[in-house]
């Protein structure tokens, strides 16, 4: 007898444990609503989420401002949006999308691994009661031009440009090479690049498909070949609404669904018409360059960026390719 009560108490126990698991609610950015690639993502990390003691409920939204306003307002413990409009909740994991920081997918996916794995860098994705829980890739931003003769920096000086008002870095790039700025967000930037209300605009591949920008490319526009920045997602939690510990497993989470993200944006950059795109001429890169890195060193100086997370792009984009002009000033 005392055996069948020894595990009637453990069975009662188990249920008191289930049932007083924490429950937190998720507000999902994601363009694509619930038939989208990155709220399945968060569906996946929702059935998990309960066998580390958060019950997690996911709210869908296909506007990004309304999302991100909800968490400010605590109608969410938690909030899935990109990087850009996550600047003021910890600049470090944001300043992964620093202008021209990292030019390819390879050094992309070092510094996830790292940000996820390394104890020092998981523990400054904690900002007073926020913490950085995954980061998702969703494409190199590219520069999408009306007129496919803009392939040099020169070329921009006069020319509108979309950019988000909300976005520091995307502003003083657009003011270094003497464009003008056209506020916009997610929800215009497609119908602005589309009616001929800027010249030009830069989104990652996923984006070309639902903001329809073949339309604005038309016969005469195309895209430069040239990363100006990695646009991400990014899962921000409220610390207190979730189970100890949940942070550092969404993290690991997310890196394991870094192959999945990648094949999302390389399939939408592979559906793009080819005519669209534009190889930059090799003497037109060094001014690109120099525009990125005087843009993330002022941005770095303002505040803006995260010192620390520069210097560890700096460095693994030197260990790539230490022929960067760069890599010889250590400037960053």
């Amino acid at each position: 007898m005392r055996s069948i009560f020894t595990w009637g108490a453990v069975f009662c126990a188990s249920l008191i444990s289930f049932s007083q698991a924490q429950a937190a609610t998720l507000c999902v950015y994601d363009p694509g609503g619930k038939t989208g690639d990155y709220y399945r993502m968060l569906e996946q990390l929702s059935l998990q989420a309960s066998g580390w003691g958060t019950e997690v409920e996911l709210k869908t939204y296909t506007d990004e401002a309304t999302a991100v306003n909800d968490y400010r307002a605590k109608s969410c413990d938690g909030v899935l949006a990109t990087g850009v409009r996550l600047q003021k909740f910890n600049k470090f994991p944001t300043t992964i999308e620093a202008i021209g920081g990292l030019p390819n997918y390879a050094l992309l996916k070092q510094i996830l691994s790292t940000v996820t794995r390394s104890k020092g860098a998981s523990r400054k994705l904690v900002s007073g009661e926020h913490e950085t829980a995954g980061i998702i890739s969703i494409g190199a931003a590219y520069l999408f031009v009306r007129d496919r003769n803009i392939d040099t920096v020169s070329e921009l000086s006069g020319k509108r440009i979309a950019a988000f008002d909300y976005d520091k870095p995307s502003i003083v790039m657009v003011e270094r090479v003497g464009a003008i700025m056209v506020p916009a967000d997610l929800g215009t930037l497609g119908p602005k690049f589309n009616n001929g209300d800027v010249d030009a605009c830069y989104v990652s591949a996923p984006a070309y498909g639902p903001f329809e920008l073949e339309k604005g490319l038309g016969n005469k526009g195309g895209i430069v070949r040239l990363p100006l920045a990695q646009a991400t997602l990014q899962l921000v939690i409220r610390r207190s609404s979730f189970a100890e510990g949940f942070g550092s497993k969404a993290r690991n989470f997310f890196l394991g669904q870094y192959d999945e993200a990648l094949r999302i944006v390389q399939n939408a950059e592979k559906n793009i018409p080819a005519q669209y795109w534009i190889d930059l001429p090799k003497e037109s890169l060094p001014g690109f360059d120099d525009l990125f890195q005087s843009s993330r060193i002022t941005l770095r100086d303002s505040g803006a960026y995260d010192g620390k997370m520069l210097n560890v792009m700096f460095s693994l984009r030197c260990k790539q390719d230490s022929g960067r002009a760069e890599c010889a000033e250590g400037k960053e």
